[in-house]
């Protein structure tokens, strides 16, 4: 792209850079295409784990996080139990609201589902 600026001078020191419009339109168009780029990348290189829009919406919807978590890691209630080593009606309670889980409980769930504990409390 071949640009062609006026520069406007005050006492001899470049004050001002006056481009065509459309060679205007035409960088800015390259900005936002770069910092689209470097959006892309810092995501990409981000260690973060992201959940997809069906999740987020649930956990927004109020689902029990638990489950929504559950759900994503596609692991069983069962399953969940054994690796926190309790029964699989503790963790269906859980989901149902019908029960709190102590901290230890919350924070082996969190660990077996790889969550941060503040995603579930």
């Amino acid at each position: 792209m071949k640009i062609h600026p006026q520069t406007i001078y005050n006492n001899s020191n470049p004050e001002f850079i006056v481009l065509p419009i459309k060679e205007y339109k035409k960088l800015i168009s390259l900005l936002e295409d770069f910092e689209d780029i470097k959006e892309i990348k810092d995501y990409l290189d981000s260690p973060e784990e992201t959940f997809p829009i069906d999740v987020v919406t649930d956990l927004s919807n109020g689902e029990n996080s638990i489950k929504v978590f559950r759900n994503f890691r596609k692991m069983s209630q069962t399953s969940l139990a054994k690796k926190v080593g309790v029964s699989k009606q503790y963790i269906s309670q859980l989901e149902n609201n019908k029960r709190s889980g102590s901290s230890k409980v919350l924070k082996s769930i969190a660990s077996a589902l790889n969550i941060d504990i503040d995603e579930i409390i």
